[in-house]
């Protein structure tokens, strides 16, 4: 990588040129790295349960899509175009003018690589707030885009002077399907809650376990990983921890890693040992569980809301203590009061359109044969600063014809159904 000077605009570029002759090179030891992995196909197959082709064709096809470099710019375009709303993230632009397969020019960045992590303590950052920028950042890759970046080492990663957080080098990128995403969340969620009897089901759905997985026998050794997490100094408990005590189970029970994943993986063992060189007492999962709470309780996917609802009823119940200890845990991670608004506006439009929510909600306030009154005064209580009761009327007058129309609409199909 070389830092040059554009003759037209005078900006600071950097120019990677791929290094002459070395796409042979790679194909021959991937050749050779293959013909040698079926001499452990038995073995990998037993242990991991893929042979071991397999894995090197995965690394193979990874490290090939590296040699392209317009497939690079297209990646970085891809990611500035997600963060282009987030003032503590910056993606480098890239000239599409001066690239071609063997050559990218991009945004030069001038910053303090996450090598030095000496230099990052010693500058005026706020390395606190610094950390957390990356983890929200990693997060929203993987829960929001579905495009992360595959290879976030610390010399890929930039502390800027102004606070934001910078990524380069865009060729080893990773993708996974809305599907996932969402039984990611829901997985991050059911930890939160120890549920593990679903935790184990987000495993199947995930790949993890094959369909048809007698699960009772894994919900014991979930819940021991898992049990007691937030809180726990990082000695005890971290991302690292997880993975290692994870790792054991493969071997005990019939799990197994799907390819996708193990990128994931990767990627966030590599930021979170970023994170470690900067401060040793930072703790991983007090950053993720809050970022995804909060997303459950605002975020504007419609898909997200339907979560929220089915997290917040198990058997027909409904959840006091989860919803509780879902703003609390939201609220942790912002520092500040959230805005319920759009939530809360959200939720009168169910319970007008839902007839099934309405009924579980009434059930909810009368279950156990008594009124709930103090679960929804202590509710009251804790989203009285979140909730903007004025503005909040307003709106939902504003929507009166709109949500009118919508429920005449509603009546008359289900007459016609009739």
């Amino acid at each position: 990588v070389y830092k040059a000077v554009l003759r037209k605009t005078g900006e600071d570029v950097a120019v990677k040129v791929q290094r002459p002759g070395v796409e042979p090179i790679i194909f021959t030891d991937l050749f050779l790295f293959r013909i040698l992995a079926t001499f452990f196909d038995k073995v990998s197959f037993e242990r991991l349960g893929c042979k071991a082709e397999l894995v090197v064709d995965e690394f193979g096809e990874k490290l090939l899509e590296e040699l392209d470099y317009l497939q690079e710019a297209t990646n970085i375009q891809d990611f500035r175009k997600n963060f282009m709303d987030d003032p503590t993230v910056k993606i480098p632009w890239v000239r599409r003018e001066y690239c071609g397969r063997r050559v990218l020019t991009m945004e030069w960045i001038d910053g303090i690589r996450c090598t030095n992590a000496e230099s990052i303590r010693n500058s005026d950052l706020d390395v606190q707030e610094f950390i957390r920028c990356g983890v929200r950042s990693g997060l929203r890759q993987l829960l929001e885009f579905g495009l992360f970046h595959g290879d976030p080492h610390p010399g890929n990663i930039f502390a800027l002077r102004d606070g934001r957080i910078a990524y380069v080098d865009f060729g080893n990128v990773a993708q996974i399907s809305q599907e996932n995403k969402q039984v990611l969340v829901d997985a991050v969620v059911h930890a939160v809650n120890n549920d593990y009897v679903n935790m184990a089901g987000d495993f199947i759905k995930l790949g993890f376990l094959a369909p048809g997985t007698d699960v009772e026998p894994i919900i014991p050794a979930l819940e021991k990983i898992w049990k007691d997490s937030l809180g726990q100094s990082l000695e005890v408990f971290n991302f690292r921890s997880v993975t290692a005590k994870f790792n054991k189970l493969v071997y005990q029970y019939p799990i197994r890693i799907p390819e996708r994943y193990s990128l994931v993986i990767r990627s966030l063992l590599t930021q979170e040992g970023i994170c470690l060189t900067l401060d040793r007492d930072f703790h991983f999962l007090e950053v993720a569980y809050p970022y995804v709470a909060r997303r459950l309780l605002t975020d504007e996917d419609p898909v997200l809301r339907e979560r929220l609802i089915q997290v917040l009823f198990q058997d027909g119940k409904f959840q006091w203590k989860r919803l509780e200890n879902l703003i609390t845990l939201a609220r942790s991670g912002s520092g500040s009061t959230l805005d319920l608004n759009e939530t809360v506006r959200d939720g009168v439009k169910l319970l007008l359109m839902d007839d099934r929510l309405r009924s579980q909600l009434l059930m909810a306030f009368t279950e156990e044969d008594r009124l709930h009154l103090e679960e929804v005064r202590s509710l009251v209580e804790l989203v009285r600063d979140d909730v903007d009761a004025g503005r909040l009327v307003q709106d939902t007058i504003a929507d009166l014809p709109a949500l009118s129309r919508q429920l005449m609409a509603d009546w008359s199909d289900r007459v016609l159904a009739a």
